[in-house]
């Protein structure tokens, strides 16, 4: 550990904490390196020459988020309060979701998304962002009926005025035979290679259950809920399952599925979840433990029963 003398460990936080000089300006005038004054004011802390008093807690949801950050290793989580009803939750959802996409540099780089009820509510708030990306990537096949309110991807390149690449065909088929045949298709093999390039992909946890968007499509059949049910699936990220600690689980109906692979999906290198709920949290949980999502946005109950569950 560096020395460094008591009387430039006070003179550094004296001016920093009370002068309002930046670190850069401290540098230059105590000849030190930016990095030095950094060390140092850590110093003062550690030595406690500098004592720092906030009169309140920090509010429950950010709380909430860091210590499921420090936690699970993740790269982001933003926690939001819990609304009086699902709806209201799933507004404020929408909201940081939305925060947290502009955040995002993707200048010159791909944005992915999932059709997913929840990943839809950021549509409302999402604005044209400073470095906007190269164009929005679906993720999975992404054929719905029109009745079907999921769709993300054409709302969401069109808000942001980019463009789409599109995989114009269901994210389950009838055989692995059909798919085999309809990805030789030149736009829908290059849209599913170009799929796996996205550097932030925004996706939805599915749940194991008769209430989950997949089931309420119609794309699963109530005897594979049996066999997702029967091999310890709790979640899913589009379309693929996993068990409670994140592994993969492969099913009798993988290879009809269009949509990346788990370890294209391991692959990406943000990964941001949107999802809550108590029927949702095994899902997310595992999804945490497999270190499956870098970024997660969520409510306040459901932060606390992951933590508890954890």
């Amino acid at each position: 550990m560096e020395p460094y003398p008591e009387d430039l460990l006070i003179a550094v936080a004296n001016l920093y904490f009370l002068e309002d000089f930046t670190q850069k300006e401290i540098a230059e005038r105590m000849g030190q390196s930016r990095i030095a004054v950094t060390r140092m004011l850590k110093r003062a802390r550690d030595e406690g020459l500098v004592r720092i008093s906030i009169e309140r807690p920090l509010p429950e949801h950010v709380d909430l988020a860091l210590k499921l950050e420090r936690r699970f290793g993740l790269a982001s989580a933003t926690v939001v309060p819990t609304g009086a009803n699902a709806k209201a939750t799933l507004q404020e959802i929408g909201k940081a979701g939305a925060r947290v996409l502009e955040r995002q540099s993707l200048s010159g780089q791909r944005l992915g998304v999932a059709w997913s009820e929840t990943v839809r509510s950021i549509l409302p708030y999402v604005e044209r962002i400073a470095s906007p990306p190269l164009c929005v990537n679906e993720l999975a096949g992404t054929y719905l009926a029109p009745s079907t309110p999921y769709g993300v991807s054409f709302p969401l390149a069109e808000k942001l005025g980019v463009a789409l690449e599109s995989i114009p065909m269901p994210v389950l088929v009838r055989s692995a035979r059909v798919r085999t045949m309809m990805i030789q298709e030149p736009a829908i093999g290059k849209a599913l290679e170009n799929a796996a390039k996205v550097r932030l992909a925004i996706v939805g946890l599915g749940n194991v259950s008769r209430d989950s968007s997949i089931m309420k499509t119609g794309y699963i059949e109530p005897e594979y809920l049996v066999e997702l049910k029967m091999k310890g699936a709790v979640g899913d990220i589009l379309m693929r399952y996993y068990d409670e600690q994140g592994r993969s689980i492969s099913t009798s109906f993988s290879d009809k599925i269009v949509s990346l692979s788990m370890d294209r999906i391991r692959q990406i290198p943000f990964v941001l979840a949107l999802a809550f709920g108590s029927k949702k949290v095994a899902a997310i949980h595992g999804a945490l433990c497999g270190r499956l999502i870098q970024g997660l946005v969520t409510d306040s109950r459901s932060a606390e029963a992951l933590l508890r569950h954890a």
